[in-house]
């Protein structure tokens, strides 16, 4: 059988109709990744930003109690999360965070648990070296306060730390977004 021209130019026509609808549709799903990626990006930054909010509120209010220790340090921090809904924050954080996210935000969470904890130890001795007490008490309460607020000061700085390096994950995750090489493999001579 031969090809006349006309054959040849439904064939031409055929081939190309269908390279255009292939082309169309690898277009179409590589923008719809690029969309469904751009969004999920923006959610990332949406609760980076709430993140950072609310933990350096958090790392604020700490500080001042570390500035009047015998302040109500619930009262202080109390404020705080009134101010930020945390239910809402987490479940973003779940759902839209990365492991090192959530792993950085964990971090932070358990150094300010410590710090509390050790503080409120502290304080609680602290009440005791008043007057209304024994002078055994008293003096009880003096040798432990002394004894306990170096390390309410070491798990402070562990805290500004794992705040610092959560912001540095967060700003990570925030500023620069995975740059997707576009050349397979990647050419060792362009990064240099």
């Amino acid at each position: 059988m031969e090809i006349t021209p006309v054959i040849a130019t439904l064939l031409g026509a055929g081939f190309g109709s269908l390279t255009t609808a292939l082309v169309a549709v690898v277009v179409q799903k590589a923008t719809l990744k690029r969309e469904r990626d751009h969004k999920l990006w923006e959610r990332q930054v949406a609760v980076i930003e709430e993140l950072v909010k609310h933990e350096r509120n958090l790392a604020y209010k700490r500080r001042d109690s570390m500035r009047d220790p015998e302040g109500d340090v619930f009262l202080a921090l109390d404020d705080a999360f009134k101010q930020t809904d945390l239910a809402k924050i987490n479940t973003h954080l779940e759902l839209y965070g990365t492991p090192e996210m959530k792993a950085a935000h964990d971090a932070t969470w358990q150094a300010l648990r410590d710090w509390l904890v050790e503080f409120i130890e502290w304080q609680r001795w602290n009440r005791k070296t008043g007057p209304g007490h024994e002078e055994h008490e008293r003096a009880e309460a003096v040798r432990e306060t002394t004894k306990r607020w170096p390390n309410v000061e070491k798990l402070s700085a562990k805290a500004d730390g794992a705040y610092d390096e959560m912001v540095k994950v967060l700003r990570a995750t925030a500023v620069f977004e995975p740059v997707v090489s576009r050349v397979t493999p990647p050419n060792r001579e362009l990064t240099r």
